[in-house]
């Protein structure tokens, strides 16, 4: 059942809709993550160029009907380095345990469904 909700066309669905909210509400993932009000502030603008990532890598996953593998490297690679990245700020504190290792669980798993799908 997992397997089949976990499909890189779920996933580019999911990134999609994900970096929507990430430009239209700059401040929600940061908060989530437990980072001051200043913070997310000062960070809005990168997390909405963060969001036209995901929108365009989510949307070209969807419209790359014939050959999709591009898009699933391109999003395997952008996964992979999230998880690295959230990864050096759960161990430097920056951001809240629980929710940083959620994150960083989503990304490597992302990351895992995109090898899977290159694999195949």
């Amino acid at each position: 059942m997992l397997a089949q909700l976990c499909t890189p066309r779920s996933l580019a669905t999911a990134r999609a809709a994900v970096g929507v909210i990430m430009l239209t509400r700059p401040g929600l993932l940061p908060a989530v993550l437990g980072v001051d009000r200043a913070t997310r502030e000062r960070m809005s603008w990168a997390l909405q160029m963060l969001g036209a990532r995901e929108v365009a890598l989510g949307a070209g996953a969807l419209l790359a009907r014939k050959e999709p593998r591009l898009w699933y490297t391109a999003g395997l690679l952008s996964d992979a380095a999230d998880a690295v990245a959230v990864t050096s700020a759960l161990r430097s504190g920056r951001v809240s345990a629980p929710a940083g290792a959620a994150l960083v669980a989503i990304a490597a798993g992302a990351a895992g469904i995109q090898a899977d799908a290159l694999r195949r």
